[in-house]
């Protein structure tokens, strides 16, 4: 049987940079690395509570994208995300020549099951979105040892509609409350400012406030055309 490198005790002074590298975020080896140029030299014991520090904060991230709970937070980042950093993951784990442990793969892909169902249930209800794209869907589902076959109606279903990026999943998240009765825009210096409002006198419910220009200052193409998609997506009557 494999070991689980993912049990490793690790000496007192070192937990605060295995937490800071599994807490770190999209980017656990590089926080990793940064740990490494103020550590002293470590033995191999004490690397490895630094490289299991990297696994875990790479299946913290991909679980959090797996949570179908958090679609629309500010915090997700979608399963193409989720694709990407199991890839990521599998070849930080061929460097160190770990395997991924059976009982973490059946949990991811358990998360996955779990999404999919939350995701047909959500668009069996009438949601006019879709939260992925099908190709890296099916790729998840592969590298999980998962029969796509059970999968097929929804993956059609899916295909079959618009998929706003992260950005635009949080931004249809704020703005679905419930009692809104009409939505209104505007543009503002580089930004498009879309709203519902409520019955009656109008008030706002909800606002979000999104970016229009890229880095250099200019219109960007995906930002104009993932405003639309939201302001088109929002199914109620112009303000």
């Amino acid at each position: 049987m494999a070991a689980n490198h993912l049990e490793i005790a690790c000496p007192s002074w070192l937990e605060d940079e295995c937490f800071m590298i599994e807490t770190s975020g999209e980017m656990p080896e590089v926080a990793m690395q940064e740990s490494l140029l103020h550590l002293p030299p470590l033995a191999p014991p004490e690397l490895d509570c630094l490289r299991a520090a990297v696994v875990l904060g790479y299946l913290r991230i991909i679980g959090r994208d797996l949570n179908h709970a958090n679609l629309g937070l500010a915090l997700f980042r979608g399963l193409e995300r989720a694709h990407d950093n199991l890839a990521r993951l599998m070849a930080f784990l061929d460097r160190v020549g770990w395997e991924l442990p059976a009982a973490t793969r059946q949990q991811l892909a358990a998360g996955l099951r779990a999404f999919l169902a939350a995701e047909e249930g959500c668009l069996a209800a009438g949601r006019a979105y879709a939260s992925s794209q099908a190709e890296p869907l099916l790729t998840l589902l592969a590298e999980l040892g998962l029969d796509s076959q059970p999968w097929r109606g929804l993956l059609r279903r899916m295909e079959g509609l618009p998929v706003p990026d992260f950005k635009g999943l949080m931004a249809l998240g704020r703005l679905n409350v419930a009692g809104a009765a009409r939505k209104r825009r505007r543009r503002l210096e580089g930004l498009a400012v879309l709203e519902v409002l409520g019955p009656g006198d109008g008030a706002p419910l909800a606002q979000v406030t999104l970016a229009l220009l890229d880095p250099r200052q200019q219109e960007d193409p995906q930002a104009l055309a993932r405003a639309e998609l939201v302001w088109s997506l929002l199914g109620l009557p112009e303000a």
